[in-house]
């Protein structure tokens, strides 16, 4: 079996590469350069989606991939069924569960519109929808460094989720039997943002201030570098999720066999403290 592996340096896509290596599958790691892509073990090759003319031979002789969403896989999905690819996972998101009908530009659409791709080319998708990863942590380093968060919804839950998780799921299915399903995936527990930042602030051994602050202004700064359908939909769940706990699943440890990791144990195995 050989599987492409899209996104081979990310959250995600660096601990599915790893995974399957350990468990002896041929692994081709893509990106649009292959040479930034750390040297973590398989052949490397170069795959862009604005570039149909690298599908080819990154996917050649492939069985199974997994992809990362990063633009419009048409084109990708028609080649990839015509390359004999038998499987796909895709690292979708929860938006996809949650928005019934998606509004243009926003981040269930952008991956429900991948979702189709796939499955419309006629390849079989195992769609995962994962929720808040808790890498998303990252967002408040400068916070976390001064001592202060600064929170639109102090109140809003979520049940964030160790990208490995995501990764061992997505490995589970590759290795297994071709499935189109969409598996919703989530942390073991449904966390409030002021909850998140204050077992940050447990971990590190010293206070960090949660300081909510006004909405629109939160929305206004975070406009200025994010694509406005992907600020409208992170404040519209925000404030959907304030002070409402997030649902749970228990999808990790039915499709790998073990326990999903807490936020606790992200913290004390993956967080580098700002």
């Amino acid at each position: 079996m050989t599987v492409l592996v899209t996104g081979a340096r990310g959250a995600v896509g660096s601990h599915v590469r790893a995974g399957l290596l350990a468990a002896g599958v041929e692994v081709r790691a893509a990106g649009r350069d292959p040479r930034v892509l750390p040297d973590g073990g398989g052949t490397r090759v170069r795959l862009d989606l604005a570039d149909p003319s690298s599908f080819g031979p990154a996917l050649e002789g492939v069985d199974r991939v997994f992809v990362y969403v990063t633009g419009d896989l048409h084109a990708f999905a028609v080649a990839a069924v015509a390359a004999g690819v038998r499987h796909a996972v895709l690292l979708s998101s929860e938006a996809v569960s949650v928005e019934a009908d998606p509004e243009p530009g926003g981040i269930a659409a952008h991956h429900a519109e991948a979702e189709a791709a796939l499955r419309g080319a006629g390849l079989p998708t195992t769609a995962l929808r994962p929720g808040a990863f808790a890498g998303n942590t990252a967002q408040w380093s400068r916070g976390i460094a001064a001592g202060v968060v600064e929170l639109p919804f102090p109140q809003a839950s979520t049940t964030p989720i160790d990208e490995r998780d995501i990764a061992d799921v997505a490995v589970a299915a590759l290795l297994g039997e071709p499935a189109d399903d969409s598996p919703r995936l989530s942390g073991p527990e449904s966390l409030t943002m002021a909850e998140q930042v204050g077992l940050v602030a447990e971990h590190l051994g010293r206070p960090i201030e949660v300081r909510a602050v006004d909405p629109e202004q939160a929305r206004e700064q975070m406009a200025r570098f994010a694509p406005p359908g992907v600020v409208d939909s992170l404040f519209r769940y925000w404030r959907e999720a304030d002070g409402v706990r997030a649902p749970t699943t228990d999808e990790v440890e039915r499709r790998t066999g073990h326990p999903a990791r807490t936020y606790r144990t992200w913290l004390q195995e993956c967080f580098t403290a700002p």
